[in-house]
C-alpha cells in the first residue's frame, strides 16, 4: 500500500524549475508528482542515493536530475533539479 508524501522545494530548486523549458518543467512536475509523492517510491523509479552524500538522493527524468532527501516519514526536500552534467558540481554544494 502507498502512502502520500508532502514534497517541499527549497528555493534554488524552485528557480531551477522556472528556469527549465516548458517541456521540461511538465516532466519534472510529473515525475514528482508520479514518484516522490508516493511512500514507498514506485519499483520504476530510477533513484539512487548519492555516493558519499547519504541521505542525499538522485531522482533521473531524461537527462535532467532531482536531487531530494527524505525529511521524515511524511516528507521530502528537493534541493536542486539541473542537467545531468551539472550534478557533480551540485553535489559538492549539498548540505547535510
Amino acid at each position: 500500500m502507498s502512502t502520500e508524501v508532502a514534497v517541499e522545494l527549497d528555493r534554488q530548486a524552485e528557480r531551477d524549475l522556472r528556469r527549465l523549458h516548458p517541456n521540461d518543467r511538465r516532466l519534472v512536475l510529473r515525475a514528482i508528482s508520479e514518484t516522490l509523492t508516493c511512500q514507498p517510491l514506485p519499483a520504476n523509479a530510477d533513484d539512487k542515493v548519492l555516493k558519499g552524500r547519504a541521505p542525499w538522493r538522485r531522482l533521473r527524468v531524461g537527462e535532467l536530475r532531482i536531487l531530494w532527501r527524505d525529511v521524515d516519514d511524511r516528507s521530502r526536500r528537493i534541493a536542486r533539479i539541473l542537467h545531468r552534467r551539472d550534478l557533480e558540481r551540485a553535489v559538492r554544494t549539498l548540505a547535510g
